[in-house]
């Protein structure tokens, strides 16, 4: 058996065994595939696809490329969230703290950001102190003591999937339904979470561009979820425009910790309950997700949500007086507005050109290599359905560059469309598929 062959049986729409695809990705994370061969591999997957018995092979050998975390100590139930990514999602780290104060444990091990999607991970290290790089025994102390904990993926935890999301994104298959599946699902095998909410977003700037490809993915990771022994609900959403006010680490921290104040747009507080229902749902008996909804909200309301925060920041050695004076935060040397040419409503945002003046800025990164500028972003001080004046703001962008000012503003006052229809800001389409 050799890479050059399963590539050849792969480019003949050939079924690949168990044994080809352990091969296959063992090779791989010992560098003894090379990028070039695993991506031409992807390529043909990406083109001729998988079947179900391909992609669990897939699924389980990604999961066993490294350790296995068990988590039935801490809970017989553990639930978890993944999500297909989205401009300005911030919605995990806010339900980390939220879930944790109603005594749900939540454990997150997690990439780095890649692409117009930025990373927890990179957001959460914008606090000065904060450590991701955690062994797994201090993994599980933390989620013992404060019940949510965060760790970076490492080299010993699916290492394959790692480098296969890393290489996806390059090679331009990020897309890729099968590959997608089990990536997802290789982490939820390696991190121990038996009950999984998967966050599918399609629509501009994101991996998945229609509702009927969201749901495809959705049916992939429900059939797979049951062949494993693993609840599964998959919630499908369109994203429209970037999902809350900010793009970029320093600014989507700030934003969090007011959410977690009580102060919180419209679209990002719905997605959070919407989400956080449903994973309390599966983590405990209660499953109407009305009463579950007005639990989230009695959590912030109440400042146990915050607290949580402040206590996992601490935890894992993060500054907390920044969480409690958000303003400490550094920030960018030119913070410029956008203005508005025209007076009307917001009719839509094009998230594509948004998310990519972010990465322009600094804030995301599209090679492994990349650093990010965790000061640098936008801010979106418009919003679908908002009324706007010529010479108002529309948006501010951030960034330590001043040679980079002039065309990202005139790019991003081009991404608003404003029209004088009236607008339902209101319109985002939610399916849930179980």
């Amino acid at each position: 058996m050799d890479i050059v062959s399963i590539i050849r049986r792969k480019r003949e729409k050939q079924e690949l065994n168990d044994e080809e695809i352990r091969y296959f990705v063992s090779k791989y994370v010992r560098d003894e595939i090379t990028d070039a061969q695993a991506a031409a591999l992807m390529s043909y997957i990406y083109i001729n696809g998988l079947t179900a018995d391909e992609i669990l092979n897939l699924s389980k050998a990604m999961a066993s490329s490294g350790d296995m975390i068990d988590l039935s100590e801490i809970s017989e139930n553990i639930v978890d969230k993944h999500s297909t990514g989205g401009v300005g999602d911030k919605a995990s780290i806010l339900l980390m703290p939220i879930l944790a104060s109603l005594n749900i444990p939540v454990a997150k091990i997690l990439n780095r950001g890649y692409g117009i999607t930025g990373g927890i991970i990179d957001k959460l290290e914008s606090i000065p102190g904060f450590n991701t790089n955690l062994s797994n025994e201090e993994f599980l102390k933390n989620l013992k003591d404060v019940g949510v904990s965060v760790m970076a993926q490492g080299l010993n935890l699916a290492p394959a999937e790692s480098k296969m999301y890393r290489l996806r994104n390059q090679i331009g298959c990020e897309n890729s339904l099968p590959i997608l599946a089990s990536s997802l699902m290789s982490l939820k095998l390696a991190t121990g979470s038996n009950k999984i909410v998967f966050d599918i977003t399609f629509g501009k700037g994101t991996y998945i561009e229609t509702k009927e490809e969201a749901r495809r993915l959705a049916k992939l990771l429900i059939k797979l979820g049951k062949t494993l022994n693993k609840e599964v609900v998959c919630l499908i959403s369109s994203i429209s425009q970037p999902l809350g006010t900010s793009i970029g680490d320093v600014l989507e921290i700030k934003e969090t910790i007011m959410a977690l104040r009580g102060i919180i747009s419209e679209d990002l507080g719905n997605m959070v309950e919407v989400l956080g229902s449903l994973m309390i749902s599966l983590a405990t008996d209660n499953k109407d997700l009305d009463e579950n909804t007005q639990m989230i909200k009695e959590t912030i309301k109440s400042g146990k949500a915050f607290d949580k925060f402040k206590e996992m920041i601490e935890k894992q050695g993060g500054d907390t007086n920044y969480v409690d004076d958000p303003e400490l935060l550094p920030r960018s040397k030119y913070i410029m507005p956008v203005l508005s040419t025209e007076s009307g409503t917001v009719e839509s945002i094009d998230t594509d050109i948004v998310g990519s003046i972010a990465i322009y800025l600094g804030a995301g990164r599209m090679k492994n290599a990349e650093s990010v500028n965790a000061t640098s972003g936008i801010t979106l001080n418009k919003k679908i359905g908002d009324m706007v004046l010529v010479g108002e703001t529309l948006a501010y962008v951030h960034t330590d560059d001043d040679k980079k000012i002039n065309g990202t503003t005139q790019q991003l006052k081009e991404a608003f469309k404003i029209t004088n229809k009236k607008i339902n800001n209101n319109s985002s389409y939610i399916e849930i598929i179980k």
